[in-house]
């Protein structure tokens, strides 16, 4: 049952009250980190595809240069925090979408309350990885 709940478009008079919004945000990150996920996916599966079927040295070799260089420990960070905020804004909009219990009006908070959910889960990762 879809969420007959929707906003009416006469919500935002001007452009500047729409980029001004939450909501806004969260679709423009969403759209932005999910399109860099596939860049990574596609990355990813295309170098580990190619150095393991260049041979075992040559896998072995790549995976030494990524797992210890301080860029990459670094773009794992990032990583994760992409997944989680996709993944958490991800959640949200599933259940606006289905009419779980969201209706517009909580919208906003539960957004930030995600985002700080995820934030927490994120900044403990980086103090384990870290520590």
């Amino acid at each position: 049952m879809p969420n007959t709940h929707v906003m009416s478009t006469d919500a935002y008079m001007t452009r500047s009250q729409m980029w001004d919004a939450t909501g806004m945000w969260a679709w423009v990150l969403h759209r932005i980190t999910g399109l860099g996920l596939v860049f990574y996916i596609i990355l990813h599966t295309g170098l580990m595809g190619t150095s393991l079927l260049a041979g075992k040295e040559n896998f072995d070799s790549t995976l030494s240069i990524l797992m210890g260089h301080p860029v990459f420990e670094s773009l794992d960070i990032l990583l994760l925090g992409t997944v989680l905020y996709h993944g958490l804004n991800g959640i949200r909009i599933l259940l606006f979408d289905i009419g779980i219990g969201v209706r517009v009006r909580t919208q906003k908070n539960l957004f930030w309350i995600f985002m700080s959910v995820g934030a927490i889960l994120w900044f403990w990762f980086i103090l384990v990885k870290l520590g």
